[in-house]
């Protein structure tokens, strides 16, 4: 087949995928590399076309779910790549693989080689791609400072080069370590840039975005305006077939509903995330799905499956080294136990997962624990000294909030108001 041929194959494959027709673009981009296979006396351009077929090919499969088809190709990617700056891109989709499903030790060895190969080559946007995929490793091993300080330096790199999707991305990881550190007028800033520069990207990047944006809503307890992002979300990553962004989106659109007193519906949407999310190994959403599940039976009243949810997510949790997901673990096992009448096995829950959140800087889940230990304990001062703990974080998140609206709704929810009306 002629390099024009060749070319043709790519471009009908590039086609089919932005008009999500994605069984014909995985055909095309297997015709090209069938074509191509076992010719060692490829012409550059030739090994070049090849080379960017089996990328893109696996990059499809891994917006699909089909997570081991992709690593398999990525890996063949970087045996066929060699000394070039497609190692670093092949390095770095290795790493991110990595990454989704716990293993952040091989993970950060993939984007170490990446960032040592990029320097030797000088290339920017394969630099700026392993910085943001360290960024992320750090956020989920709870390391917020070392992630945000990797996401900045891959945020400078991206703009250096003009890469859209990079920046959105970027601006994304960071929104929600801000949110993972409390920082939720930061983090509305960080998703919005995002999401202006996922509109001018594609829908998977806009309804990540909006996703994220609706998320910062259910921290300040606007459980409308959340569900008014995650419906748009997800009626977009529904179109794009792209399963890993729609477990996400019904985890949220779960969570928004049962807050909002739909528990049946949203505990409907809530298995849908999770079943999606354990079949396409989306590990993070799995973990989140777990423990809101636990959260949704507890409001249910049925302690034994809440209780099911929060032992599976803190197995997990505990046998990748996720530490914030521990911590979530043991605050739903602490409100199962106070279900249960075992008030003393409770604070002991609770009293591990502050230790968790102070440590990875979860202020958010950190103030909900010393109320928690507040309404148990043995004596008036004892419980004084919680609520003031609690109000206090409750502050610092309150009022470095710029924008006054959102900071005052944030203080006139019934749950804060009622901890700052105890002190």
């Amino acid at each position: 087949m002629s390099t024009t041929q060749l070319e043709e194959l790519l471009q009908q494959a590039q086609a089919a995928r932005e008009e999500k027709a994605y069984d014909e673009a995985l055909a095309r981009y297997e015709e090209l590399l069938a074509s191509t296979d076992g010719d060692e006396a490829r012409s550059d351009e030739v090994r070049d076309l090849r080379l960017t077929a089996l990328r893109e090919q696996s990059r499809l499969h891994e917006l699909l779910g089909d997570r081991d088809v992709a690593l398999a190709g990525y890996e063949q990617y970087y045996l066929e790549a060699g000394s070039t700056q497609h190692a670093v891109e092949a390095l770095v989709c290795i790493g991110e693989l990595h990454g989704e499903v716990g293993r952040h030790q091989q993970a950060l060895e993939a984007y170490d080689e990446a960032l040592d190969l990029a320097k030797a080559f000088n290339y920017t946007a394969g630099r700026a791609r392993a910085l943001l995929g360290v960024g992320l490793t750090m956020h989920r091993l709870g390391r917020s400072e070392e992630a945000l300080a990797n996401l900045r330096k891959s945020q400078g790199l991206f703009k250096q080069v003009d890469d859209v999707l990079g920046r959105s991305r970027s601006w994304n990881h960071m929104g929600i370590v801000h949110v993972q550190l409390g920082q939720i007028d930061r983090a509305i800033h960080a998703f919005q840039e995002g999401l202006d520069l996922a509109r001018q990207i594609g829908d998977r990047e806009t309804a990540i975005a909006l996703s994220n944006l609706g998320e910062c809503h259910q921290l300040l307890y606007n459980m409308e305006q959340a569900l008014e992002y995650h419906r748009e979300a997800l009626a977009l990553a529904e179109s794009t077939q792209f399963r890993t962004v729609e477990a996400d989106l019904c985890r949220n659109l779960g969570y928004d509903l049962y807050n909002l007193g739909e528990v049946e519906e949203g505990v409907h949407y809530l298995e849908r995330a999770l079943r999606i999310a354990a079949e396409s190994m989306e590990q993070d959403t799995e973990l989140q799905a777990l423990y809101t599940l636990a959260l949704a039976e507890i409001r249910r009243g049925n302690a034994g499956r809440a209780r099911g949810y929060a032992e599976r997510l803190q197995e997990t949790a505990v046998a990748h080294n996720y530490r914030v997901y521990q911590a979530d673990a043991l605050h739903a096992l602490g409100l199962v136990h106070q279900m249960e009448g075992d008030v003393a096995r409770a604070e002991q829950r609770w009293q591990e997962a502050v230790f968790l959140a102070h440590d990875t800087g979860r202020l958010f889940l950190l103030w909900q624990l010393h109320a928690l230990l507040a309404d148990i304990a043995s004596n008036p001062g004892l419980a004084g000294v919680h609520y003031q703990i609690a109000a206090d974080i409750i502050n610092q998140i309150a009022y470095p909030i710029e924008d006054e609206q959102v900071r005052n709704a944030f203080l006139s929810a019934p749950v804060v108001k009622a901890v700052l009306e105890k002190v």
